[in-house]
This record gives structure tokens, C-alpha cells and sequence, in this order.
């Protein structure tokens, strides 16, 4: 069987655009923006990749990746060239023409292959072909004795090879939840209480001046697997063109109920893979990601977690193709699109992801990633990986503490690019930095852990809600303009100027949006004077901060199942503030303390959660499997 392409909806819209070919396409009277041109593919001949290793049994699968011979950016250079040919243009309009331009270019590029295409499958030359428009070519699965055939191919310029992976995908046969719309109360920044870096990174004074919340923007969170408690269910993203849990592909993109999201690697609308059972700080990943960005708070829950609280969110899980997945977001007209991930030694594969990614972006699409948690075991310029290490397109958010001091395990730049495609050499990264490090932790029926979660994973969500802000501010905001912004306007908290610890500096949601706001008024004719200019209180105090976190406390990082501890009543995250009416901020001191003789029991007092609890741990081994330290302001406000 044939695998389909595009559905007989978009197909007959595609068709009634007029199309010459695809280096030429007939421009609409209303828009000049629809005469986009296409690039031709640079290189003399069509390059193949090497050969992964071990892979010289001419029988063994192989992952092909081709592009044909025409793109939106032809060669490693032309997204900054592009970026200041529509450099005037409005976001929503572009990204309408791109989408239509890839797509006509990719129609007729594979019409143009179909016979020969339909010659490989039949011949199981190749197998499991899926055909993209994100990026102008096709996936399949071949050896190395059909590359020859594959290179026939018309159009065909370059092909990428990888080892075909099994992929072992995660809650087959479970049933996919079934979630209604879920009414909260009208945002209100008093509502709730709000994680420490929500004031450090100056969103809530951004939402107090400037009513700017996240409203209407989409923000795709790309993880393994997602949880749904009522403060982010508020937040949940509906495919209007779909109508929940009918298992019917009501829109026609191929896609049975992908009304909040979609599991690519499944094939299904199952996004929680995990059973409840094996819910842990892994499990809960995903639902993190999305909780920083987005999470508001609930009738149940007095916790709001997200940047930008009026944003909503869809939650995507992918196998070894991208493709689809990022072409889901762009037909769903997401604004931002977070990647908590990174993938080591793609090679000239980094070339096939950074195209991918660059068209993404053309397409109206903020890809976001953390640094990376790489710094202590691998040596620069390796340390940031795909797509973290992808320049203009890719947003990355390196990690410090509470109290602004670099987090040891968050990688540095700079990145170095010297693939076929791509040729610029050292390229600096990262863009800016964001907190990382004792994150609180919400679980899934609404309570919290304090200090439980570390990790850029969580750095880039950060900069994901910032940019939902941003956006909010102004729908028709472009990428390489909201760049300049969010570098521009960070507090420098490193070496002064960029450095390839910190970036530019650390997000300041504030003064991004106020110059958001600043050009907007501008563009259109209006007073810029309230949004110009700097005033007190516009940036972190750098100083005050540190000093008012020099406290530290200890927190409960792992207790052992059947220990003391856990008897009495203490629970991982919990904050250790007084043993027997001491303060405690070492381990060596709780240690002494638990060691007084005359002592049946140890009078311990714990915050959980912002609240304070007295425990009697009784005499004996604690069941105390580790200890760190936290810093003693409280972590909820």
C-alpha cells in the first residue's frame, strides 16, 4: 500500500494555488509575501553521507533521510539572508505562505519521484516510506545496496544515513485518556501562590503592569510521557477541528483524536505512557516541562507554576522522525515549541534536524531547549548537543541557582559547526540563562515537593514562558526580532558582556515585553512613551539576592522505603529547619544532634509544601538515604 501524503483536503487546496514550479511561484495580488521563492540545494552532485559504523553489510537496514533539490534555504547560510529578506513582514502572514510554499514544493517534487518511488517499494528496495513538506524530501527504510537506487531518485541532492532503531514505544495497549474542558477561576496573580523564579525572572510584574499572561499563544511540550493535574488540565490545549475521544480522524490529517497532542511514536493520542505506579521525578518530566510554562493554579491546587498562566499546551511524544512532529505543530499554529532533550553524536545527521528546525522557524514556530546537563563529563564544544547547538533557530537556555550562581553541571558553548551543509565554525551558545537547579516539583493530584527537580530540562521551559509572554505582547513578533530582544534586554549576572557560561545574561520577562510593547506601539503608529526608558526596579538585584540567600537549609533528597524517617512521617523534598529547636544547615550538625545520648527522640521541624510541621523521628538509624542543601527563603510566595 501507497503510504498517503497529504490528505484530500489539503491536497485540493494545494492544488488550487497556481504553481508553476518550485522555484517559481505565482504571486497573489493581496500579499507579496506569496511570491516566495524557492533555493536551489547547494553542493556539484548529490552528496550521500558516510556510512554509520558497522554498517558495511550491504543487507543491513539503514535510516534514509533525503532532500530534494530545491528548499526554502538552500545552503548553511541563507537563514540569516532570509531573516533580513522578510525581515518587514508580519508573522501570522509568513507563516501562512511558507506552509503553503513548502508544501506545493513538496508535492510537486515527490509527483516528480512517484513512479520510481512506487518502482523501490514494490521491489522492497525500500520500505516504510513517509513523505515531509517541513523539510522538501522523504524518511524510508533501506541498506546499502539500495542507496544506489535511492540516488536515482529525481530531484534527490543529498542523503543522510543513520542505524535503523527498533523503537520500543512505551504504554502499548493502554487506553488514552479522555479529557473535558475543565473551567477554573479568571486569572488573578493574587490567586495563587507562585514558585521563587516567577519573581526573579520579573513575570509577575510583567502580568501586574502589563496584563501580559500567555493569552493565545500554544505552547508544545515534546516529552515522554505527560500527567494532567486540574492546574494544568485549565490549560490544555483542543484541536478545534477535532472532536474528543470519537476515534474518528475528524480534521483529515491522518491523525485519529490528536485533540490535545499526539503520541507520534505510537501512532495514538496516548500521552501518558507511565501507570500511575511508577509515577516518580522521571515520570513527571513532561508534566514539568508544561507546568513552568503554562501552569496556573486550581480551585484545588493553590500552586501556579507557569510563566505564562494564560498560554495554553499540547503535549507531543516522537520516535526517530521529527518530521511529522513538528508539521503537527505547525498546522496547529503553535508559538512555541520546548525540547527537553538532547541527542549526542548525530554527526552530519545535525544537518537534516538544524533544516528542519530553520524552515520551523520560518514557519512561525519558537523552538526552545536547555543547555544541556553535560559540563562534568564532556569537554567543549561537545558539551551542548542537538538541537540545543542549532544557531538562530533554536533557542538555548543554560542553567544557574536561586542565588544566581552557575549551576556545575549545565553545559557551555561555544558549539562548532563543520558538516557538509553547515560550515560557520565556532558559533556562540548559550542565548541566555534561566534557573535550574531545586525546582519545586508538582504531582499529579495537586500537592508539592519544594525543592525535588534540577536540570536544564527545566531551564528551557523557562525561556519557553518568556517568549509566550513576549508573543502574547505581540502576535507578529519574528524570531531573529524576539532574539534580539530577550539578549538585549537580560541582567548580566556572569563576566560582563555575552559568555559562553551564561549567554547574554539572565531572562528578564519585563523588559523583553516592555520592548515588545516599545516596538509594537511604533510599528503602528502610536506613543512608544510608556514603554520606553529604564526605572527602578526593572531588573533582579543581583547583590540582594545573594545575600539574602546565603542561608542554607537541608532538604530530604531520599528516604530508605521501610527507614525511620519515613515512618514518622517525613517525605522526600521536605525542608529540614530545626532539630531539637536548632537550626540545621549541615549534615555533619543533624548528624551530632541525631547522636545525643540522652535523647529517646529528635524533635524535628519540616516546611512541606510553604507549610510547617513538627515530627518525632524516633532514636535509632534515621532511614535517611541522602541529604543536600537548599537555600532557606521560602520556595512559594
Amino acid at each position: 500500500m501507497k503510504p498517503a501524503f497529504f490528505t484530500g483536503s489539503i491536497l485540493a487546496a494545494i492544488i488550487a494555488i497556481p504553481c508553476t514550479c518550485p522555484a517559481n511561484i505565482t504571486p497573489s495580488p493581496d500579499n507579496e509575501l506569496q511570491d516566495i521563492r524557492l533555493e536551489k540545494v547547494s553542493g556539484e552532485g548529490i552528496w550521500i553521507s558516510p556510512l554509520p559504523a558497522g554498517s558495511r553489510d550491504p543487507e543491513r537496514p539503514l535510516t534514509v533521510k533525503a532532500w530534494f533539490d530545491h528548499q526554502l534555504l538552500g545552503n548553511g547560510n541563507s537563514y540569516s539572508r532570509r531573516a533580513r529578506e522578510f525581515s518587514k513582514a508580519k508573522r501570522t502572514e509568513l507563516r501562512s505562505q511558507v506552509v503553503n510554499t513548502l508544501k506545493r514544493a513538496s508535492l510537486e517534487s515527490h509527483m516528480g519521484a512517484r513512479k520510481q518511488l512506487d518502482a523501490l517499494l514494490e521491489s522492497q528496495t525500500i520500505s516504510n516510506l513517509k513523505e515531509h513538506w517541513i523539510i522538501n524530501g522523504f524518511t524510508c527504510l533501506s541498506t546499502v545496496a539500495g542507496i544506489n537506487a535511492i540516488k536515482n531518485i529525481p530531484g534527490v541532492k543529498k542523503i543522510f544515513l543513520s542505524p535503523a532503531r527498533n523503537n520500543r514505544p512505551r504504554g502499548g495497549g493502554r487506553k488514552p485518556t479522555q479529557h473535558a474542558r475543565v473551567p477554573g477561576p479568571a486569572f488573578d496573580p493574587g490567586l495563587h501562590k507562585h514558585p521563587w523564579y516567577i519573581r526573579s525572572l520579573l513575570a509577575e510584574k510583567t502580568w501586574r503592569e502589563f496584563d501580559v499572561t500567555g493569552r493565545g499563544t500554544l505552547n508544545i511540550i515534546h516529552d515522554n510521557n505527560f500527567t494532567f493535574p486540574e492546574s494544568l488540565a485549565q490549560n490544555l490545549y483542543f484541536n478545534p477541528s477535532e472532536k474528543t475521544g470519537n476515534q474518528i480522524d475528524d480534521d483529515g490529517n491522518g491523525l485519529i483524536d490528536d485533540c490535545h497532542g499526539y503520541n507520534f511514536r505510537l501512532n495514538s493520542p496516548l500521552l501518558n505512557t507511565r501507570t500511575p505506579a511508577s509515577l516518580d521525578a522521571s515520570a513527571l518530566h513532561g508534566t514539568m516541562c508544561a507546568a513552568i510554562v503554562c501552569g496556573r493554579g486550581s480551585k484545588t491546587s493553590p500552586y501556579g507554576f507557569g510563566i505564562a498562566p494564560e498560554g495554553k499546551w499540547a503535549g507531543v511524544i516522537a520516535g526517530n522522525d521529527i518530521e511529522p512532529v513538528v508539521e503537527w505543530a505547525v498546522e496547529q499554529e503553535a508559538d512555541t515549541y520546548s525540547m527537553s532533550f538532547s541527542i549526542p553524536g548525530l554527526g552530519d545527521m545535525r544537518s537534516h534536524w538544524r533544516k528542519i528546525m530553520e524552515h520551523g522557524s520560518f514557519c512561525g514556530v519558537y523552538f526552545v531547549s536547555g543547555a544541556g546537563n553535560f559540563a562534568l563529563s564532556e569537554k567543549i564544544p561537545r558539551q551542548m548537543r542537538t538541537p540545543e547547538d542549532i544557531p538562530e533557530a533554536v533557542f538555548a537556555a543554560a542553567g544557574v541557582q536561586r542565588d544566581l550562581a552557575r549551576t556545575d553541571f549545565s553545559s557551555k558553548g561555544p558549539v562548532e559547526w563543520k558538516t557538509e551543509h553547515y560550515s560557520q565554525g565556532k558559533v556562540e551558545k548559550p542565548e541566555v540563562c534561566a534557573f535550574n537547579h531545586n525546582l519545586p516539583l508538582l504531582l499529579p493530584d495537586g500537592r508539592v515537593i519544594s525543592s525535588a527537580i534540577s536540570g536544564n530540562s527545566f531551564a528551557g521551559p523557562m525561556f519557553c514562558g518568556a517568549i509566550a509572554l513576549m508573543l502574547s505582547a505581540d502576535p507578529e513578533l519574528l524570531p531573529w526580532h524576539l532574539k534580539e530582544i530577550i539578549t538585549g534586554t537580560a541582567t548580566d549576572i556572569g563576566p560582563p558582556g555575552i559568555d559562553n557560561e551564561t549567554g547574554h545574561g539572565l531572562i528578564n520577562c519585563y523588559r523583553a515585553v516592555k520592548e515588545v510593547l516599545r516596538r509594537k506601539s511604533l510599528r503602528e503608529g502610536k506613543s512608544a512613551l510608556a514603554y520606553t526608558g529604564r526605572i527602578e526596579g526593572d531588573e533582579i538585584d543581583t547583590e540582594k539576592t545573594r545575600q539574602k540567600l546565603e542561608k542554607k537549609l537541608l532538604v530530604f533528597s531520599r528516604l530508605k522505603e521501610n527507614g525511620n524517617a519515613r515512618q514518622a512521617g517525613i517525605k522526600q523534598g521536605d525542608l529540614l529547619l530545626e532539630a531539637n529547636g536548632i537550626p540545621v544547615t549541615s549534615v555533619s550538625a543533624f548528624q551530632a544532634i541525631l547522636r545525643t545520648p540522652e535523647k529517646k527522640e529528635t524533635m524535628l521541624l519540616i516546611e512541606r509544601g510553604g507549610t510547617r510541621h513538627s515530627i518525632r523521628l524516633p532514636k535509632g538509624p534515621p532511614g535517611i538515604a541522602r541529604m543536600r542543601q537548599s537555600f532557606s527563603a521560602p520556595a512559594f510566595d
